[in-house]
């Protein structure tokens, strides 16, 4: 079994208010967790709307998949909801 737990800390662009931050990380987390069975949560930043920091857990039986599980995440950030990754903190076993 092999398992990654990665921190992406990642800058928002034209955000205006927390309100709308937590709409756009809840849409964000529910189809990383749907589109990808990772575990996901808001681990930090909470508090600022320009910043926010998002935690992922993968695991699966070949290394490969989680290696291009957190690729297409990392795709993904920067693709479709134009965010920037500033830190990517990974661990992995």
């Amino acid at each position: 079994m092999h398992v990654a737990v990665v921190s992406f800390k990642i800058k928002l662009f034209g955000i205006s208010s927390l309100k709308e931050k937590r709409s756009l990380i809840k849409r964000l987390m529910n189809e990383l967790r749907s589109k990808y069975n990772v575990s996901v949560s808001e681990v930090g930043m909470c508090d600022s709307k320009g910043w926010a920091e998002i935690g992922i857990a993968v695991v699966n039986s070949a290394k490969e998949v989680v290696d291009s599980t957190v690729e297409q995440i990392s795709n993904v950030l920067e693709s479709t909801y134009g965010l920037q990754i500033v830190e990517l903190e990974r661990e992995g076993w």
